[in-house]
């Protein structure tokens, strides 16, 4: 019976638990996957995920600018202006001048954005469900649970700003 290949019998991953090995290469795993999943149900639809993010973030705040929505999805200023001029030659949204500071544009969706966006929440749903499919409710508080201690050390790491920690 040949042995289960891991990452770990690598030479660059030999002081680093095994298990945490195989944690982070699933981790990676998943996040590829549900990339893969994401841009497959959401270009069915005619969109790229991050002009999904930008109409559903521009959903929940109607009149927003665009610099003020590429802070809020921590995306580059010249890439969100991409992705708007994209979404309003496709009819998504529109840029209407500010009533309090004319130089300021707001973005806005148009019926078709509306429309768009109920589509994208049963998207949305079809993506969590399929995900998260045969998870109980115990196991999904504990995985959340999981997530965000990952979270809170990724966040510290940073804070901090310590490379070789």
């Amino acid at each position: 019976m040949k042995k289960e290949e891991t990452y770990c019998e690598d030479e660059l991953f030999e002081d680093i638990e095994p298990l945490k090995v195989e944690v982070v290469r699933e981790l990676f795993q998943v996040i590829k996957l549900e990339g893969q999943m994401n841009f497959k149900i959401l270009t069915e639809k005619g969109l790229y995920p991050a002009q999904a993010v930008c109409l559903w973030y521009i959903s929940k705040n109607e009149g927003i600018n665009q610099k003020t929505l590429a802070e809020q999805i921590v995306v580059a200023a010249p890439t969100v202006s991409m992705i708007i001029k994209k979404l309003e030659r496709n009819g998504f949204i529109e840029r209407k001048p500010s009533t309090e500071d004319m130089r300021t544009l707001q973005l806005f969706l148009t019926e078709k954005g509306k429309n768009i966006i109920g589509s994208l929440r049963i998207s949305f749903s079809k993506i969590m469900n399929i995900a998260l499919d045969g998870f109980n409710e115990n196991e999904l508080k504990i995985f959340k649970e999981l997530l965000k201690k990952l979270d809170f050390n990724i966040s510290n790491y940073l804070q901090e700003g310590e490379v070789n920690k």
